[in-house]
């Protein structure tokens, strides 16, 4: 199986290519070991963009639910959404919504929830907040160290200090478990693991 390959048609007869996770064998790799270390088997994804993490997931762990939420600003997402639909239909199902508008108690199904969407600090406070009122047990946090480019500005937001700003708050009970890089479109990327600590 060559993900790399597979995923090709995520992008082609786009011409805008942000950037996404690659999804060679050490991305692979890690997707196996987040998996692993949670017993995680129903994910709930926030931020969808090409669907190149869901169909990682989806392809890494043939028994895992995967469920991806995003607002939908790009065609490419409908159409990749629908795609992964009609390749998945046990396993993957989409709603083009806004995370902002999930209630904490339809979280209740999800092991773990893997937070990709709005890169605000208000959009990023939000997802951690629904995710702590839902008491989901694990957090998965992409972008948590972004390479600056010549195009960011000194005001971009900085997820890795907004996450430590959580850590330290008691009423934010989840620890940091790990962190990862893998290899994204455009940069090495970091995700971070966070387990809730007082189920």
């Amino acid at each position: 199986m060559n993900l790399v390959e597979d995923s090709k048609f995520l992008t082609e007869g786009w011409s805008y290519d942000e950037g996404h996770v690659y999804p060679d064998a050490t991305s692979c790799r890690i997707i196996h070991t987040i998996l692993k270390m949670t017993r995680s088997r129903n994910v709930l994804e926030i931020g969808f963009n090409y669907g190149h993490s869901a169909f990682t997931f989806l392809n890494v762990d043939k028994n895992v639910k995967y469920h991806s939420v995003d607002i939908g600003h790009h065609e490419y997402t409908l159409v990749n959404s629908n795609k992964l639909e009609e390749m998945y239909p046990d396993r993957f199902v989409f709603s083009h919504m806004s995370s902002h508008d999930l209630e904490p108690r339809t979280l209740d199904l999800y092991d773990m929830v893997f937070v990709d969407g709005d890169h605000s600090i208000e959009g990023m406070s939000k997802d951690l907040n629904l995710c702590n009122e839902s008491r989901v047990e694990y957090i998965l946090f992409d972008d948590y160290v972004r390479s600056l480019s010549m195009d960011d500005r000194v005001e971009s937001p900085n997820p890795k200090r907004l996450i430590h700003h959580y850590l330290s708050k008691p009423d934010f009970p989840y620890k940091k478990v790990h962190e990862f890089a893998y290899p994204s479109s455009d940069r090495i990327n970091h995700m971070v693991l966070l387990k809730r600590e007082d189920l």
